[in-house]
């Protein structure tokens, strides 16, 4: 039988074990100045000169702290650079030149839209660095951003190379940017959860919505964890905790109207069970919902904030409710648990639905501090006139017509909101809307 080293049960031997097996898991500091040379000769990079080298001395400053600090931690460090080094050398050799050239149109167009009225005072990085996009894994829904943080100077975003060939799901792209525009803005994530948290409060204790009381007891699973959520707090706790997730769909939203609604239907669902997730917090067990609001309640919230935007969207409103009300599960209450077995709270489905309103409502129209008592509509706004410019794009698109991105009025937000509604005319011209978009957006 073989004998464990009992030194390693020591911090300071174990320590030391990690600093050893961990002695390759490192960014090599090399490679990240010449590839860092590399983007400042590829188009499209160059214009991030200064940013790149801020990059440079941020893995300098990382690589160093995590070898002295953390050295399990460089594992993660090392994902983040592989994602950067794949925006330059997918960018550089070729690889894919169309369709991130395309997506990163789409992208800057919606970021430096949104931040444009931001006081340049509460950005927190470069207001004219927008994210760049890289060609990631994973299936139709492996979309996900790396915002600034750690010091970063500007975000990465990942879009799977599956969804390449579906132009209408890379609505969500919008949805990314908006994570990263909530990263970018001082204060942001802090103004935005306070006002959902007091409007929560505030709907229960007015009797707006009726949410029962919940005792959430890890003490019979072994787990000496026990709190007990009045409605109110309960409500609050949803909201808060989906606080980043809702905002991103208003910033798409916003950013393209309804077709960021319905290509968000083919990506999420229908469903009315989630998960609840217990973990560890500053040392102590927390718990709360999954980030990503219950799929059923966000076809609801993005479904009443297309109505909040502007009356004129109500006939595009009606039509993807009547889909949602088809193809949902239709059982009467929202449900979440542990490891889809052990129920935590059980909410009726229509008292959600109103609380998802009141969330469209806050999300859209309540002016915040760190937007320089601005609200998410001041900075951005999709009106009937953008539907009518979306929907000659999409005609035009439809039809594989080169010239459709020169439609009067129409942005790359409007080209991307195109293509949903392209492919809802005609499934059958799926090669030819994606083709066209791409080459020429």
């Amino acid at each position: 039988m073989p004998t464990l080293d009992t030194a390693l049960n020591d911090q300071t031997g174990w320590n030391g074990l990690l600093t050893t097996i961990n002695r390759r898991v490192e960014v090599d500091l090399q490679e990240v100045e010449r590839v860092i040379e590399v983007a400042r000769r590829t188009p499209g990079l160059a214009e991030y000169g200064d940013e790149l080298q801020k990059l440079a001395v941020f893995f300098t400053v990382a690589t160093q702290s995590y070898m002295a600090n953390d050295p399990g931690g460089l594992s993660g460090l090392v994902d983040f650079w592989d994602r950067y080094r794949a925006v330059v050398t997918q960018r550089y050799a070729s690889v894919t030149p169309v369709e991130l050239r395309a997506a990163d149109k789409v992208v800057r167009s919606i970021f430096q839209r949104f931040l444009d009225g931001v006081p340049s005072a509460n950005i927190a990085y470069s207001p004219d660095a927008a994210p760049l996009v890289f060609g990631g894994q994973g299936g139709l829904t492996g979309y996900f951003t790396h915002p600034p943080g750690w010091n970063r100077p500007f975000a990465i975003i990942s879009l799977p190379h599956a969804a390449f060939d579906n132009v209408w799901q890379w609505l969500a792209l919008a949805h990314e940017a908006g994570h990263d525009t909530y990263a970018s803005v001082t204060g942001l994530p802090a103004d935005v959860e306070s006002a959902l948290d007091a409007r929560m409060r505030r709907a229960v204790t007015d009797n707006e919505v009726a949410i029962p009381d919940v005792d959430v007891d890890l003490n019979p699973f072994g787990v000496p964890y026990r709190i007990q959520y009045s409605g109110a707090d309960f409500l609050a706790k949803i909201w808060t905790a989906w606080a980043n997730e809702s905002q991103a769909d208003i910033v798409g939203l916003l950013s393209c109207g309804g077709a960021a609604t319905v290509a968000l239907q083919q990506i999420i669902g229908f469903t009315q069970t989630d998960s609840w997730e217990v973990f560890n917090e500053a040392g102590t067990i927390a718990d709360g919902p999954e980030a990503h609001p219950t799929s059923y309640i966000r076809n609801e919230f993005n479904i009443a904030a297309l109505e909040v935007m502007h009356a004129g969207h109500a006939g595009l409103a009606r039509q993807i409710r009547r889909r949602f009300e088809a193809l949902h599960p239709g059982q009467p209450d929202i449900v979440w648990s542990l490891g889809g077995t052990v129920e935590v709270a059980r909410v009726p489905v229509a008292e959600m639905a109103t609380s998802a309103g009141l969330a469209a409502e806050v999300l859209i129209n309540q002016t915040l501090p760190s937007l320089g008592s601005q609200s998410y509509r001041d900075l951005g706004f999709f009106s009937p006139q953008d539907q009518d410019i979306v929907d000659e794009v999409a005609l035009r698109l439809a039809a594989g017509d080169p010239t459709f991105a020169n439609t009067q009025g129409a942005t790359p937000r409007h080209a991307l909101a195109a293509t949903v509604f392209a492919l809802e005319a005609g499934r059958a011209q799926a090669d030819v809307i994606n083709r066209t978009f791409m080459h020429f957006v």
